[in-house]
């Protein structure tokens, strides 16, 4: 039944699909994607200072491209009054996704000469409906928008080298652009340009006048690299070498962890959802063996083994290859399919991982990316309904940031306060008001002890009480369960 759904309806099934998940599937997959771009632009809005910022900035290893468009679309979204935060990301996510959807189908309708049509639909079908995809598609992160760049400039490049005129060709220009673009959202794409260049030079044997309109694009993209660099950091440097000097050189990578060569062979398999994962990648390996030459091969291959030799390691560092992922995995599924029968236990087993993705996938679309931040949009929709309301957040001790650390996400009229528990930091008791919130990140459940006088509402939690109540294997101790109460008068 699911082959038989037409183009049209798999493509509007996935925009619908990425809209869910560019509105729901707030915050962020790492911190990276929030603090290295957000709040990198929000500090050239005039938000914060630069000693709000990690210490990637002052040590100038980060790339200004892809901060510099988050400041753009914040700039242009408050043009049209657009001053929600949250609503100006759900925009960065919307066109995140959509960019990759245009980008990985154009490639599905080129990819019709490698497989055949049953193999395509399937390719599709991974890259639009697999669990993880929707939720990656739109995430703005350098990882997403560098393959977006890249697979987009590959594609123009691949088809410009189908007619090898030998004349300078404006679109090897823009492929040129597109691939070094790429370099200046995430420096590491460079491991699968190395293996594109090979593939370049060992199967295609391009014309000087291909490389030189290519080298254009490419210089044309370093300008803009260096250029958004100057615009962030206010001064000439070259961010790829103070990133590489930093990381590789000096070691601070290791710092966030150090894992063997092997890890992503022993660790993405978990990361992917077993034993869907299992079977795909399974397939991949025989998708590999079954198309050494293809240009995805030899783009994937390096990039996978590059990564692995680098000490730190995270699942998210391999998601720039999801297109030659499921290529190479449908190519292999293709493999078997000629050569095996497909037996009744086979087609049973298809069906169970179909249902497996799919309860998956919508769990994973309509849950926050980051629970922090889904309390953040509380606060902020709190606070705008509720001008006159302070938010107090309840803690020990003095600690900045505490507990959201989320500049970029705060309402500027919202009067944010600490209340102390331990005695020796006292609290003015007198500027509690009945409409006020308590903000617990402690002692929630049960309920928290409210202050004399008053009396707690909830709010909100994250978590509903019939979820609180069931508590197994002592989960709740390895979970961040946040609570936020309404203060009233007794």
């Amino acid at each position: 039944m699911l082959s038989n759904l037409s183009e049209r309806t798999l493509l509007s099934s996935g925009i619908l699909l990425l809209a869910i998940a560019s509105w729901y599937t707030i915050g962020y997959y790492h911190p990276d994607e929030h603090y290295q771009i957000l709040e990198f632009a929000n500090y050239k809005l005039g938000n914060i200072s630069a000693s709000d910022l990690p210490w990637e900035f002052a040590a100038q290893i980060r790339p200004g491209l892809q901060p510099f468009l988050a400041y753009c679309t914040v700039l242009g979204t408050s043009v049209l009054g657009i001053l929600n935060p949250f609503v100006q990301v759900f925009v960065m996510h919307l066109i995140s996704g959509l960019a990759a959807l245009f980008v990985y189908w154009k490639w599905s309708k080129w990819l019709e000469r490698d497989l055949s049509p049953l193999s395509i639909y399937w390719m599709r079908f991974g890259m639009l409906f697999f669990w993880l995809m929707p939720y990656l598609n739109v995430r703005f992160t350098s990882e997403n928008t560098s393959a977006i760049c890249f697979f987009g400039g590959l594609l123009l490049l691949v088809q410009a080298l189908e007619k090898q005129s030998g004349k300078f060709d404006r679109n090897l220009v823009w492929a040129g652009l597109l691939l070094g673009l790429s370099f200046f959202f995430r420096y590491q794409i460079a491991f699968a340009g190395i293996g594109l260049v090979a593939w370049l030079l060992v199967q295609k044997k391009m014309k000087f006048l291909t490389w030189i309109a290519t080298f254009c694009g490419v210089v044309l993209a370093l300008c803009i690299g260096l250029a958004t660099d100057l615009w962030l950091y206010g001064e000439w440097v070259f961010a790829p070498y103070n990133y590489f000097f930093s990381n590789i050189i000096e070691g601070k990578a290791a710092n966030f962890g150090v894992s063997p060569f092997w890890w992503y062979f022993t660790e993405m398999p978990l990361e992917l959802l077993p034993p869907l994962s299992l079977v795909l990648l399974f397939f991949l390996a025989v998708g590999i063996r079954s198309k050494p030459m293809h240009v995805f091969s030899w783009c994937a291959v390096p990039f996978v083994l590059a990564h692995s030799m680098v000490a730190h390691k995270e699942a998210r560092f391999l998601f720039p290859m999801a297109l030659p992922f499921f290529f190479l995995a449908a190519a292999g599924w293709q493999h078997i399919k000629e050569r095996y029968v497909w037996k009744n236990w086979m087609k049973a087993t298809f069906s169970f991982l179909l249902w497996i993705n799919a309860i998956a996938m919508v769990i994973r679309l309509f849950i926050p990316a980051e629970t922090r931040v889904a309390y953040a949009q509380f606060l902020y929709n709190w606070g705008s309904k509720h001008p006159e309301s302070t938010v107090y957040f309840v803690k020990k001790a003095p600690q900045k940031g505490f507990p959201l650390n989320l500049p970029f996400y705060l309402l500027p009229t919202q009067r944010q306060l600490s209340w102390y528990t331990d005695p020796k930091y006292p609290n003015d008791t007198l500027t509690l008001r009945s409409g006020d919130l308590m903000f617990f990140t402690e002692v929630i459940h049960p309920k928290p002890a409210a202050p004399p006088g008053f009396q707690l509402m909830e709010e909100y939690n994250y978590y509903p009480d019939w979820v609180l109540d069931i508590e197994l294997n002592n989960w709740q101790s390895r979970t961040r369960i946040w609570g936020v109460y309404r203060l009233e008068k007794q």
